[in-house]
């Protein structure tokens, strides 16, 4: 299975994303948004939601659009044949859904497509992992792991009651932040406007009786005072006035074709109900305490991989306890590690094979690589990116990075057509032309940039 196109509808605007037919780098990319745009990628496949839409084509060469217009019924169209083929995807709850042909459902689909730095770990970092949290007391390690569980679930209950995702909670929250500072910025104005202007009105007062009783040397400079604090208030109106446009602007900092962008207006209109919106926040908050008390506790270990082999765990500290008839093993010295190219060109191959037939009848599904190489040596990247160019021959690859090494690198070979990119318009070269991903050797493709349409609909800050 192939993507070819996704898009997203969210009021008045327009999100649009193609694919190359092989290997296509998302560039210029941070968390927020590889997290949100993986989610929808893996949605789409599954019941999804309204205002998302989905070209694909499968294996065998069929080409198969999914609309599902916000409000209106879904339904899923043979390109070729212009026929409505939905009742072939419907899944047992009636709704559209190719992930249940396969036997998979969300949670197991996200995590077999989307391969992280964390999935790529060796066996060597694996051992590592192993022994720092078997250094740690269990009781503690299984009960902040519970604990970040827990405010897990009701992030994603809260985000469900919402009609949104739990990584629209992270965004929710940048908003909220915004618009405080926003307020926080309006106020202040206001305070120094009012003062300033209380106290030039006071001089300009005094002026006239000064004049009168003691003379012009007294009331000059009060008439200056006044002239200048008067002045001086009419520059903070001014400036209350442009602090107006504060939100809406740093809301787009990012850019104005940044898929960031799109998330945050989606959201900022999603959220409309002010109950929602602190439900999600308090929900947010609470589960990123959690897993910064797992994140002080057992450092960068996943907490899904230690909760997949706690029995291991378990079992290695009570060994260590053994060995050194110590009830506090936190004592110990862990060992350092280093990961190179091939342990880590191992595990990327190995994962590898197993998107290559995750589908219904072994079908292909797409790979969605999310900053998978961290902070390896460039050299050590360019290894690895030249077996993404091979492995994609036999299977769709999708890399969503900022790394800037992987983003020119990127650029020279979609040159040759091996590649597609795609990055914001404002981050590509002034002097270079944007490479198409379709790899049409006549280069009419429509260029590869994520567009957002002129029909932006504004309106007010929810919370305002």
């Amino acid at each position: 299975m192939h993507f070819e196109r996704l898009a997203i509808e969210a009021g008045g605007t327009t999100f649009s994303l193609a694919f190359a037919e092989r290997l296509t780098v998302i560039a210029g990319v941070g968390r927020l948004e590889r997290d949100g745009l993986i989610t929808e990628l893996v949605s789409s496949l599954g019941p999804g939601r309204g205002g998302v839409h989905l070209e694909l084509r499968s294996d065998a060469g069929n080409r198969y659009a999914i609309f599902r217009p916000a409000g209106g019924p879904h339904c899923v169209v043979d390109v070729d044949n212009a026929e409505d083929v939905t009742e072939a995807f419907l899944a047992r709850d009636g709704r559209i859904n190719i992930l249940d042909r396969a036997g998979l459902n969300l949670p197991i689909a996200r995590r077999a497509m989307r391969i992280g730095a964390a999935d790529l770990t060796t066996d060597s970092a694996s051992d590592d992992w192993l022994i720092r949290l078997a250094h740690i007391d269990p009781g503690r390690l299984w009960d902040v792991a519970r604990k970040v569980k827990d405010r897990e679930a009701r992030l994603q209950e809260a985000a469900a009651d919402a009609g949104s995702t739990p990584e629209d909670a992270e965004l929710c929250q940048e908003i909220e932040r915004r618009h405080q500072a926003f307020e926080c910025a309006q106020a202040e104005h206001e305070h120094v406007r009012q003062i300033t202007f209380l106290v030039a009105a006071g001089c300009a007062m005094l002026a006239v009786p000064g004049l009168l009783l003691v003379g012009a040397f007294v009331a000059l400079p009060l008439a200056i005072a006044a002239a200048g604090l008067g002045a001086f208030s009419a520059s903070y109106w001014r400036r209350l006035s442009d602090a107006r446009k504060f939100e809406e602007v740093a809301l787009r900092e990012a850019g104005e074709h940044s898929y960031l962008t799109f998330q945050i207006n989606r959201v900022n209109g999603l959220l409309a109900s002010d109950h929602q919106r602190k439900r999600m926040i308090r929900a947010a908050d609470d589960h990123r305490a959690a897993a910064a008390e797992w994140g002080l506790l057992a450092g960068d270990v996943p907490i899904d991989w230690a909760i997949e082999r706690r029995r291991d765990i378990d079992q290695a500290h009570a060994r260590l306890r053994d060995a050194i008839n110590d009830h506090n093993p936190m004592t110990l010295t862990l060992s350092a590690h280093r990961v190179t190219a091939a342990e880590v060109g191992a595990q990327l191959a190995q994962r590898l094979e197993q998107t290559r037939t995750l589908g219904a009848g072994r079908e292909s599904m797409p790979t969605l690589l999310d900053e998978p190489f961290g902070d390896l040596a460039i050299p050590a990247k360019a290894q690895l990116l030249e077996q993404l160019v091979a492995a994609s021959a036999h299977q769709q690859i999708i890399l969503l990075t900022e790394d800037t090494h992987i983003t020119e690198w990127a650029r020279v070979e979609a040159i040759t057509g091996s590649v597609g990119i795609v990055e914001p318009a404002d981050a590509r070269p002034a002097n270079s032309a944007q490479p198409t991903a379709s790899g049409d050797p006549s280069g009419m493709a429509p260029p590869l940039t994520p567009r957002m349409t002129s029909s932006r609909k504004r309106s007010r800050h929810v919370a305002a």
